[in-house]
């Protein structure tokens, strides 16, 4: 009798995990990337301002949660009304003073800046003519950029403080009140906008450059009768 031996093959259970093509790196979800928004697509309106962001509908009507980089550039323009004119108020004016320190013509514009240093720089030579007579101990007559708050306004008549020095000036119903500010809180829904930045999500914008133009002008706040604080700004 022929006995039969049998032999037992066992072979290896078939992978059931899909593999990377020989070569390439394992399968694996891709990592968010840091995208720039096109300046293109950076144009819009204004939707809404909370503390310290904005909703912004850019290009094709896409709606963005805006918050400007601790290091971004901010600019917000815009007009001002007239009862913004109030002591306590910064300001920048130009204006040109006499040899006795006295302003000799009306003011054509005033700014708000939201704030900053009071300062007195000449402009140009800081003289009106060659040779224009200069009294002792006091600033040469000519033309100047003054900046600082305002103490007191009676009817049209602005009075800064500068240091020792005090400046009164003509403010004329004709005069252009500028804001030129890094405050966006100043914003309002419908507003002109133009911004760049990064984005990991669309929709939400970590903002490098802000510029807003102001639709309406600035109006004084009832509450606290002051320019309003800027909004506050995240990392």
């Amino acid at each position: 009798m022929t006995a039969t031996i049998g032999i037992l093959l066992i072979l290896p259970q078939a992978q059931t995990q899909a593999q990377a093509p020989y070569g390439q790196a394992p399968y694996r979800s891709a990592a968010p990337q840091l995208r720039k928004l096109h300046p293109n697509d950076g144009r819009g309106t204004v939707e809404s301002v909370g503390q310290g962001m904005l909703r912004l509908r850019l290009k094709e009507g896409e709606l963005w949660h805006v918050v400007p980089a601790r290091t971004a550039t901010i600019e917000v323009v815009g007009t001002a009304s007239r009862e913004l004119l109030q002591p306590g108020q910064f300001i920048i004016c130009g204006v040109k003073i006499d040899e006795f320190g006295k302003v000799i013509e009306p003011a054509a514009r005033i700014t708000f800046p939201g704030g900053g240093v009071p300062s007195i720089v000449a402009g140009g030579l800081g003289l009106v003519d060659p040779g224009v007579k200069r009294i002792s101990g006091r600033r040469p007559a000519g033309s100047y950029m003054l900046a600082g708050n305002i103490q007191l306004v009676q009817d049209a008549v602005v009075t800064m403080q500068i240091g020792n020095e005090k400046f009164e000036i003509t403010v004329p119903a004709d005069a252009e009140l500028l804001v030129h500010t890094r405050n966006f809180s100043l914003a309002a829904p419908g507003d002109i906008v133009a911004v760049r930045g990064e984005y990991y999500q669309r929709g939400q914008l970590s903002a490098t450059l802000l510029k807003i133009t102001l639709a309406q002008p600035v109006m004084l706040p009832t509450k606290n009768k002051t320019f309003p604080t800027p909004a506050k700004l995240t990392p």
